[in-house]
């Protein structure tokens, strides 16, 4: 059972993580990729929920990694787990605060 809950655990943090990447920073970045000849993206307002939403996801990684590092008995794992936590944090930050 352990084994299972820490494949999930570590499965969601590769789509949750993938998630951060595929999610646009800017609400009209598509249209740059429609016409390229778009220097100048309109101003995101950002009251969407993007960002909101990103931010649950993230605590929900970040609370999924963090029972491993609790429930783990190897230091090794533990380690690993608290290195993605980092990645994740830092890479929510670098995206979406502003």
């Amino acid at each position: 059972m352990k084994v299972i809950a820490r494949v999930f655990t570590h499965l969601l943090f590769a789509c949750g993580f993938l998630v951060f990447i595929a999610m646009p920073t800017n609400k009209y970045a598509w249209m740059q990729e429609i016409d390229p000849s778009i220097s100048a993206l309109p101003a995101d307002d950002g009251s969407g929920n993007r960002t909101i939403f990103t931010l649950l996801l993230l605590i929900v990684i970040v609370t999924a990694q963090l029972g491993i590092v609790i429930i783990s008995a190897s230091k090794k794992e533990k380690v690993i787990s608290i290195v993605l936590v980092l990645v994740a944090i830092s890479a929510w930050l670098l995206r979406f605060w502003q």
